[in-house]
């Protein structure tokens, strides 16, 4: 069934008023995408970003047309699924929800109700690997990984495989377009090495750490070329070329993404669909370490 595009400009919501919702309201004013509101339990914290980022405190969405869900994992699926069946376009951040289930429900309640919903895979929309893709990788023999860095305090009820590796996860799966026939994988909650075979012999090894003393976050691809992406200082460097660097607010494209999805009726760039299949992928590199839920 064909969804009867928004004309004007969606009225938003951000619910959750800790650190990534925070961003969103950074990055929302930097894009000149209006926020009408902020929601939180923590009535203190939400008037502390309202204030920040001049918009109001709401403690409904009456009236709204779209909401950006930064919430914890667990509660993605509980806050998301009424503001579907109200008739809310979603923005859900990563990972998508707790389990398959929740996805799915998620999934069909946005088909049923034709309401957006995009998922916050925002390397996607890193200009550098923006670049990447648009260089179109054929012939992918191997692709490797890494996403680490100290500890965070913001993080702690999900695995480093469904609160880091899951960003090399999308990428690497829509780098490959194939279908995963193994998974290998060691460590723990907190520091993971994956090895991912697929269909067409292509190999990924992805490592994720919250362990780490400094930040790491690249990706290097051999195909028909070599590819190195720096997903920090946003810079593709192919074969043995001088790295290239790029710019732009990865975040703020994301939300640009999402508003015109709803305003136009196209599909986003990391669907439900995409994202449950992240998601089943880094649910199996979980159940490979013995540490699935």
């Amino acid at each position: 069934m064909e969804r009867t595009p928004l004309k004007l400009t969606p009225k938003l919501a951000v619910i959750g008023a800790g650190v990534m919702g925070r961003n969103h309201l950074r990055a929302a004013q930097a894009a000149g995408i209006p926020i009408a509101a902020v929601i939180d339990t923590d009535k203190t914290c939400a008037r502390a970003a309202a204030d920040a980022y001049g918009c109001d405190v709401s403690e409904t969405l009456d009236g709204f047309d779209a909401a950006i869900i930064a919430v914890p994992t667990a509660a993605h699926a509980p806050m998301t699924l009424p503001l579907l069946h109200a008739g809310l376009h979603c923005l859900v951040e990563k990972p998508f929800a707790a389990s398959e289930a929740e996805c799915r429900a998620l999934i069909d309640t946005a088909a049923i109700r034709q309401r957006v919903v995009q998922v916050g895979h925002i390397e996607r929309f890193n200009p550098a690997i923006e670049a990447l893709f648009s260089h179109a990788p054929r012939n992918l023999r191997t692709l490797t990984a890494r996403r680490m860095g100290p500890a965070s305090a913001r993080v702690t009820d999900i695995s480093v495989v469904v609160d880091l590796m899951v960003h090399d996860l999308d990428i690497v799966l829509a780098l490959t377009s194939q279908p995963v026939t193994g998974v290998q994988a060691k460590g723990t909650r907190d520091h993971a090495e994956a090895t991912l075979t697929f269909a067409d012999g292509a190999i990924a090894t992805l490592t994720a750490s919250r362990t780490w003393p400094e930040r790491v976050r690249d990706l290097a691809v051999t195909g028909d070329a070599s590819y190195v992406v720096d997903y920090i200082a946003k810079t593709l460097r192919i074969d043995n070329g001088a790295p290239e660097t790029f710019t732009g607010d990865a975040l703020a494209a994301q939300l640009k993404s999402f508003t015109a999805c709803i305003e136009t009726g196209t599909r986003p760039r990391v669907s439900g669909e995409t994202a449950l299949a992240v998601m089943k992928t880094a649910w199996r590199i979980e159940q490979a370490l013995g540490i699935a839920p």
